[in-house]
Parts: structure tokens; C-alpha cells; sequence
């Protein structure tokens, strides 16, 4: 699993399960402190100086406006039904819960992909024919 970067691993075959999970530790997450706490700072005896108010900061807009249709299940991402075809779906594009927006081969079938959600495709976040891993962001929907 770590050879090939896999997350999870589900197997079924005639009454048979296999699943596999890998445990990651979740990736770091910066501390920040708030605009009006005081920060200490040390004085070049290595004693305590007085503290200050950091300069506040203009104030960092994480709007998300978008949401993202996300892969499924480990395989290989297709926009098309086959070489010669259009895609699925193209940015600009609006869709609906049911539309397909995509296939993902899986141990040799495919799997059409459902939206699951309503808006205008934004952005294709992957290349057709890359390897894609479960909860991969796939597309974005505005």
C-alpha cells in the first residue's frame, strides 16, 4: 500500500471481503495565534522584554464557493466513454445530481460517476487516464 500510495484497499469476490485500510498520521496543521494576543519577545540579555500587540493583519477570506465531486474508489480517471468521444462534461458546463461526469476503472470495469450535486463545472482537477485514489477531488462546481 505505501509502495503504490494507497489509502484504502476493498476487495469482494464470491462470499469472500477483504479490506484494507492504511493508518497516515493526519498532516500538520499550523497554529496561529490571534491578532490580539500579545507576543512575548526576549531582549538580547536573554531576559523577558516588554510585550506587543502585533499589527493587525488584513483578514484572510477562505471563501468557498465551489464544492467538489470527489472520487469514489481507487482506479483510473476517464472523462470519456472511449478515445474517439467527447467528454462527459466540460468546464462551463451545467449538471445535475444524475449527470455523469466521468468513468473510473476498476479492476477492469468501469464506473460511471455520478455529479451528486447541481451547478456549472468550474475546473477538471485531473488529467484523463491518471490513477486517482478514494476522495480525490475530481472536479469543481460552482
Amino acid at each position: 500500500m505505501k509502495k503504490n500510495d494507497l489509502a484504502v484497499f476493498k476487495l469482494e469476490k464470491e462470499g469472500f471481503k477483504l479490506e484494507l485500510e492504511a493508518h497516515r498520521p493526519p498532516p500538520a496543521i499550523a497554529s496561529v495565534l490571534p491578532q490580539h494576543q500579545a507576543v512575548p519577545t526576549a531582549s538580547v540579555t536573554g531576559h523577558p522584554a516588554q510585550t506587543h500587540s502585533p499589527t493587525p493583519a488584513a483578514p484572510i477570506e477562505m471563501k468557498m464557493d465551489f464544492k467538489e465531486i470527489v472520487s469514489p474508489m481507487v482506479g483510473t480517471f476517464y472523462r470519456a466513454p472511449s478515445p474517439d468521444s467527447a467528454p462527459y462534461v466540460k468546464e462551463g458546463q451545467e449538471i445535475i445530481e444524475e449527470s455523469v461526469v466521468c468513468i473510473i476503472e476498476a479492476m477492469k470495469v468501469m464506473n460511471e460517476i455520478k455529479a451528486e450535486v447541481k451547478g456549472v463545472i468550474t475546473e477538471a482537477l485531473v488529467e484523463n487516464g491518471a490513477a486517482v485514489q478514494f476522495g480525490q477531488p475530481l472536479f469543481r462546481v460552482k
